[in-house]
């Protein structure tokens, strides 16, 4: 189970942790269609192509797709629930997912296109749909494909997320740029901190266009409300970007801090 408080009204936490795999249940309630999703390199970047679009029931009320790039590293296991482990894993990922629902857009083309890849990076592509009246009781179809990148847009330099030496808040090393003329969406720069309590993970997320954010005592006091026990927990923080391309806002994770100890 996983805990958030959004400072934004946003839905991109719910996609974020369903591409993970900890909410995602194979045994619908609902009947979906035989549809299957490859991948393919364009010179725009990835191109998810989904079969049989048309056949989409109405009932799905929302998409969303996510390329997850583990850095070299492995996908960590929920099953093994081991805190560090995950922690780690999510410090070295770096995801790009849509930032809105793009049901209605495959319904039309049957594709979906991401140019913020690396060339010669492979992304692991999740498309997650969903039917919401039925969310609780196992309303959620995850289909998966992969690809390797050989074109895309990307930052034209190195951007680290730094912690401050009283870990009460991150600050960027640059201005976020890209290769080619990017538009920026009304949330440029997203901000994230997570913790791992052993059994879920809670969060704090907050989108502003400075380089840096202090998230205390936002986060302490968040913790406190929702009656987590003081204590020395492993945490990260994150920043992402908030992109338009082809009509698709995307959230694009770009660094994390090393995995920390947050205490309170």
């Amino acid at each position: 189970m996983h805990h958030f408080k959004a400072l934004i009204k946003i839905s991109l936490i719910l996609g974020l942790f369903f591409v993970f795999g900890c909410a995602i249940n194979k045994n619908q309630v609902f009947n979906f269609p035989d549809i299957e999703i490859s991948a393919k390199t364009v010179p725009e970047g990835i191109r998810v192509i989904f079969s049989n679009y048309s056949n989409i029931p109405p009932e799905i009320n929302s998409l969303t797709v996510a390329f997850t790039d583990w850095a070299g590293g492995e996908e960590f296991d929920w099953e093994t629930n081991d805190p560090f482990s995950i922690m780690n894993s999510l410090s070295n990922g770096r995801i790009s997912q849509t930032w809105e629902n793009v049901i209605e857009q495959v319904r039309q083309t049957g594709t979906v296109t991401l140019p913020f890849v690396q060339p010669g990076h492979r992304y692991i592509i999740r498309a997650v749909f969903v039917n919401d009246e039925l969310l609780d009781s196992g309303g959620v179809t995850t289909i998966y494909t992969e690809c390797v990148a050989d074109e895309g847009i990307y930052l034209n330099k190195n951007i680290t997320l730094n912690m401050n030496d009283a870990c009460t808040g991150v600050a960027l090393s640059d201005e976020p740029a890209f290769t080619s003329d990017v538009q920026f969406g009304p949330h440029k720069i997203l901000y994230n901190i997570i913790i791992h309590k052993g059994d879920y993970t809670e969060a704090l997320t907050s989108y502003t266009d400075d380089l840096f954010w202090n998230f205390e005592p936002n986060f302490s006091e968040y913790l406190r409300e929702t009656g987590v026990a003081n204590g020395d927990y492993p945490a990260i923080a994150g920043f992402y970007i908030n992109t338009i391309h082809d009509n698709i806002s995307w959230l694009l994770e770009i660094a994390n801090t090393p995995v920390f100890t947050y205490s309170f």
